[in-house]
């Protein structure tokens, strides 16, 4: 654990800080204070064995972006590293933590000048019997808390697109079509979609309701073929009733891509929600 172990405050700051509030007050309620300050603190007393604890414990509370792959047996372990990283934990061989540094570029305005903005970048990997999910936590774009003055913001030095090219040699894995499961989903009212993207015969159409009202409820002539097309990034919404806190999230079926934006209040959610998925599919 030498990426934690090695990293400034700042940095360690910088990590925690992408967890919910609740879940930080959860795992430390002897610190009192706002949220900036309950990371400053954690981070200043240097327990990398609780942090790296209540990171893998907590990510699943928090915005990402979900990879879903089948293998077919074929992937047997876990990798021992990522491109700029290295595994903080390891349960049992099935999931693995990982701690990336990766770093923004940026251009400073008035006057001109080069900054860079380093983060530790948590991603998650989970090796199942047919399936390898990969989760990376969705990095906060706007930076203008960390700088005095307006930017533009360039590049990361290692993005998922990095992390996805190193781990998917050719042939062991496929991007899993996870079509069926999510409109079986869909069908049963498990949630609703309030926008669409679909293929039409020769196009692709987008279709977005009023007031983010469900397609299915408000819309069933509209939702009869979208059962039938092939979908793209499609938002969905869950009722409340269903007892889930992942209220919204989106769904590029066959890429096997789920996004979640907002944390979810409860551990586990976004992991049933994906379960959900693929037990339907």
């Amino acid at each position: 654990m030498a990426i934690l172990k090695d990293a400034q405050v700042q940095d360690v700051k910088r990590l925690l800080e992408l967890f919910p509030i609740a879940n930080l007050r959860e795992n430390w309620p002897e610190i009192k204070g706002s949220k900036d300050e309950l990371c400053q603190a954690v981070a200043e007393k240097r327990d990398v064995a609780a942090i790296s604890k209540f990171v893998d414990e907590n990510l699943t509370c928090c915005r990402q972006h979900v990879y879903i792959f089948s293998h077919g047996g074929d992937v047997k372990e876990l990798p021992a590293e990522l491109p700029g990283g290295e595994q903080v934990v390891n349960q049992a061989g099935v999931h693995g933590l990982y701690a990336i540094r990766t770093q923004y570029n940026v251009v400073l305005k008035s006057p001109l000048e080069e900054a860079t903005l380093e983060f530790l970048w948590p991603v998650r990997i989970e090796l199942r019997p047919q399936h390898l999910i990969i989760r990376f936590v969705v990095l906060e774009k706007n930076l203008s808390s960390y700088f005095d003055r307006p930017y533009y913001l360039g590049g990361k030095t290692v993005d998922e697109d990095t992390v996805l090219l190193e781990l998917l040699k050719p042939g062991a894995l496929a991007a899993t079509d996870l079509h069926k499961g999510v409109k079986k989903l869909w069908d049963d009212g498990f949630m609703d979609s309030p926008k669409a993207k679909y293929k039409k015969a020769i196009s692709i159409a987008s279709e977005a309701m009023d007031e983010e009202k469900g397609i299915k409820e408000y819309n069933p002539d509209l939702y009869e073929i979208l059962q039938e097309a092939p979908l793209f990034n499609t938002l969905f919404q869950i009722p409340e009733n269903k007892g889930c806190t992942v209220s919204v999230f989106s769904v590029d079926p066959s890429k096997g891509i789920l996004r979640f934006p907002r944390y979810s209040e409860k551990k586990g959610d976004t992991d049933f929600v994906i379960a959900e998925i693929l037990g339907n599919n």
